[in-house]
Parts: C-alpha cells; structure tokens; sequence
C-alpha cells in the first residue's frame, strides 16, 4: 500500500510553533510506501528536504498536483488550516488536524 501524507506548515508543524515534531516526518518518510510532502509557502519550511507543492494556485491545486505526483491508495493531509478539513475532502485527501495526528514506530 502506498500512501501520501502532506503537511501544512504554520501551526502544524514545530518549525512554527506547531505540535508536530519534524523529526516525526523523517520517521514516516520512507518511499516508495509512504511519501511526505510539505503543502505550505511558508519560510518556516522551506529548508526540509521533502517534496513541496506551494504554487500561486489554491490549497486545493497544490493537494491536487501531489496527488497526481505521487500517486497513492490513500491520501492524508495534516493542518490546522479552518476549511482545510473540506479542502482535503474535495482533494481526495484524509484530514487529520495536527492535534489528533500521531505516529509510532511500533
């Protein structure tokens, strides 16, 4: 199974005062089974070594044109974005607010 979890940065992430450690996306980092990506234009993120789609175009467009990218059985996106929960659904994408997510390699 292969699957693609995409981030937010600001407020999702620790590089910016968010509850998810960076260090957790290095663990579930591990393609071709689980690709992560960084969905955010933020300065804060702009020097992680993940795949990043922060065109001009829409929250919605940039799921969309990783998804296309890196295609997957399923589609998770993490952000505490107001709305992000109807974008993901629209995107085909999961949504996980950053308070909720947790990983563990057991």
């Amino acid at each position: 199974m292969t699957i693609l979890v995409a981030f937010d940065c600001d407020g999702t992430l620790d590089t910016s005062d968010g509850p998810i450690p960076v260090s957790r996306l290095y663990d579930l980092n591990s393609p071709p089974y689980i690709q992560v990506v960084i969905v955010s234009a933020s300065p804060f993120c702009a020097r992680l070594p993940f795949p990043r789609f922060v065109s001009e175009n829409t929250r919605l467009e940039n799921l969309l044109a990783a998804a296309i990218r890196y295609p997957s059985l399923l589609n998770i996106y993490v952000s505490d974005n107001p709305g992000d929960n109807m974008t993901a659904k629209n995107a085909g994408f999961c949504y996980i607010h950053p308070k909720d997510f947790s990983f563990s390699l057991a």
